[in-house]
């Protein structure tokens, strides 16, 4: 009785990381950030949905890249990485989707991002976001979250008409987007585990 009491309860506790963790996107996929023209980030993210509660992940070697938030479009277009909101420059940066907007990823380094190393990365909130496609996630391997300096960007909210993931890279990291049966059945469990 209570091998099979804290079966349950280990199961309830691992349903509830699951609630806890959005998907985890490798910018440029297999090929991660690179300035050397095989990847078109403006049609990577294109097949993405990233929402609230998500992360992207730039993987790079770091002696030849960076990764740097700008706040404009107009920066974005520019190149501008004069004012960043954030830089990284560890080659393998985690950063987390706090809200939605949209935010601006670019190399700061002498033209890679006129080669077409940056990135918008369009934010909406999980209400906005259309049902997840059934596509086999890809592991990707653990983030580092350090960087130079971070700053949350107020950009602004996007319009609700998003496209669908036609075939995300997703890594093995849990990902749950409508939660709110799953976390009642979760807390139902441990107040009967509890009783």
């Amino acid at each position: 009785m209570a091998f099979a009491k804290n079966s349950v309860l280990v199961f309830m506790v691992m349903a509830l990381f699951g609630v806890c963790f959005g998907t985890v996107y490798k910018v440029g996929d297999s090929n991660g950030w690179t300035d050397k023209g095989s990847v078109s980030y403006k049609d990577w993210a294109s097949t993405k949905t990233f929402v609230v509660g998500d992360s992207i992940v730039f993987e790079y070697n770091a002696k030849e890249q960076n990764v740097v938030q700008v706040k404009t479009l107009t920066e974005f277009n520019g190149c501008n990485s004069k004012a960043p909101l954030s830089a990284y420059n560890s080659g393998n940066d985690a950063v987390a989707l706090k809200k939605a907007g949209h935010f601006f990823y670019i190399c700061g380094l002498p033209g890679h991002c006129e080669a077409g190393q940056k990135v918008d990365i369009r934010v909406l909130e999980p209400s906005q976001a259309p049902s997840p496609s059934h596509s086999s996630p890809s592991p990707s391997p653990a983030p580092n979250s350090n960087h130079s300096q971070h700053n949350e960007s107020s950009a602004p909210v996007p319009s609700p008409s998003a496209k669908a993931p036609t075939s995300p890279n997703k890594s093995s990291a849990p990902s749950v987007k409508s939660s709110s049966g799953l976390f009642m059945l979760v807390v139902m469990g441990v107040l009967a585990y509890l009783a």
